[in-house]
C-alpha cells in the first residue's frame, strides 16, 4: 500500500511539472514577450494625484485632478487650449469630469469640442443642473444631466447644433444607462419605470437621431447595463444576461452569479464581456457579434483594466502585471513586462504606438513601442 502511494505521488508530481512545462515551452513558441523598460520612456514620468483620470484628444492629452494640466502625446507640458473667452467660463484651473474621444464636460457644466485646437464650447449646463455624463453617438452627444431632485434627464446635442433635443416617450422613466450601434446609427437607451409598484425595466430604442423605434418593457425586472448592436441590446443584471431582439422577442440568454461585475470592451462593430467573478460553460467571457450571436470564450484569469487595442485586439494588465494584448479569439498575442508596478494603463488611437501607464506611486509612464527591446523569453 505504502508502495503504491508513493507511485502515486510520483506520477502526480511528474503530471503537475509536464503542464507546467507544456505551458511553459507553449508560450515561449507562440507567444511574444518585449520589455518596456525605462529606456522605453520619452520623457521624465509625470507625477500624478491620487485618483487622478487621463484624458485623451486629437492634439495631446490631460491629467485631471483638482485641476487639470495638458501635455503632448510624448509628455511635455502645453499650455491650457482655451480661448481668452472660454479661460474666463473655465478658470485657469478647469477640471475635466468626463471625456470622449471628440468632447469634454469641464467643471460639471461646461462641454467643448476637442477636434481642434483651442477647444470649441458647444453647450453651456443650465444653473440648476449639473453634467453627469456625456456619450458620443455617432453625429449626436448625449448629455445627461443631473437635476436638483438627483434624477437624471437625457438630452442630445446634433453636430454643428447649440440646442438640445429631448428624448420623446419617457416620462415616469429614471435613466440608467445608453448604448450605441455604429453601423446602424441606432442607439438604445435603459431606464428604470418610476411608474409601477414594483422595479421594472425600460428600455427605448431610437433610430436617426431622436425617431423612436420601439419600447421593451420588462415587468418586476431590473437591469444597469445596456449593449447595443445592429438588431439587438445585451442587458446584463446581477444573475443573468439576456440579449433581445429590437421587436422584443429573447435572442438568448445566460444564467451566471455576479456577473454584473464584469467588463466591457468594443471591438469594431462587435463586443466583449469578460466576467471575473462568473463562469458558464467553462467560459468566462461572452464575445457578441454584430448580428447578436454569442459566442463564449475563455481569457486568462485576473485581468484588469481592459480596453480596446489596434487591429480589433484589446489590451489588459495581467494578474502578474504585465500588460497583455489579446486577439479577439480570446487568444495571448504579446506580453509586455514592466519596471513598475502599474495599477492602470491607457492606450489611445490618436496615439497607437505608445502606452501610458500609471503607477502604485502616482507616477505616469509613457512608453514608445518602436523603442521597446524585443526578445523572446524572458
Amino acid at each position: 500500500m505504502k508502495k503504491t502511494k508513493v507511485i502515486l505521488l510520483i506520477a502526480l508530481i511528474v503530471l503537475a511539472i509536464g503542464i507546467i512545462m507544456h505551458t511553459r515551452l507553449r508560450e515561449l513558441l507562440f507567444y511574444r514577450y518585449e520589455n518596456l523598460q525605462s529606456s522605453n520612456l520619452l520623457n521624465e514620468p509625470i507625477q500624478v494625484e491620487q485618483k487622478a483620470h487621463v484624458h485623451f484628444f486629437k492634439s495631446g492629452f490631460a491629467v485631471s485632478g483638482t485641476n487639470t494640466k495638458f501635455y503632448t502625446y510624448d509628455g511635455k507640458e502645453m499650455s491650457l487650449p482655451f480661448k481668452p473667452e472660454d479661460m474666463a467660463l473655465v478658470g485657469n484651473s478647469p477640471v475635466i469630469n468626463q471625456s470622449t474621444s471628440q468632447h469634454v464636460l469641464i467643471n460639471n457644466r461646461f462641454v467643448y469640442d476637442t477636434t481642434h485646437t483651442p477647444f470649441k464650447l458647444v453647450y453651456t449646463i443650465e444653473e440648476g443642473s449639473e453634467g453627469f455624463a456625456i456619450r458620443e453617438l455617432g453625429d449626436v452627444l448625449l448629455v445627461i444631466l443631473k437635476t436638483q431632485d438627483n434624477l437624471l434627464k437625457p438630452v442630445l446635442i446634433e453636430k454643428g447644433d447649440i440646442y438640445t433635443i429631448n428624448l420623446e416617450g419617457m416620462d415616469h422613466s429614471h435613466y440608467l444607462d445608453a448604448s450605441y450601434d455604429p453601423v446602424t446609427k441606432g442607439f438604445s437607451v435603459l431606464t428604470l419605470a418610476t411608474d409601477t409598484p414594483y422595479p421594472s425595466t425600460r428600455v427605448f430604442n431610437f433610430i436617426n437621431g431622436n425617431s423612436p423605434q420601439g419600447m421593451l418593457s420588462l415587468n418586476d425586472s431590473m437591469f444597469y447595463k445596456i449593449y447595443r448592436t445592429q438588431k439587438n441590446v445585451v442587458l446584463v443584471g446581477i444573475h443573468q444576461l439576456i440579449c433581445y431582439n429590437i421587436d422584443g422577442s429573447i435572442k438568448w440568454s445566460i444564467n451566471a452569479p455576479n456577473c454584473y461585475i464584469h467588463q466591457y470592451v468594443p471591438l469594431g462593430n462587435d463586443l466583449l464581456l469578460y466576467f471575473p467573478k462568473a463562469r458558464f460553460n467553462r467560459a468566462n467571457t461572452v464575445y457578441v457579434h454584430s448580428n447578436g450571436e454569442k459566442e463564449l470564450l475563455e481569457l486568462p484569469y485576473g485581468l484588469t483594466d481592459m480596453q480596446p487595442y489596434k487591429d480589433q485586439q484589446l489590451i489588459a494588465l495581467n494578474k502578474n502585471g504585465d500588460l497583455v494584448v489579446i486577439g479577439k479569439s480570446g487568444n495571448t498575442v504579446r506580453t509586455y513586462t514592466l519596471d513598475v508596478h502599474p495599477v492602470k494603463v491607457y492606450w489611445s488611437s490618436f496615439a497607437p504606438d505608445r502606452f501610458y501607464v500609471l503607477s502604485r506611486d502616482n507616477m505616469l509612464y509613457i512608453y514608445a513601442l518602436n523603442k521597446a527591446d524585443s526578445r523572446k523569453g524572458q
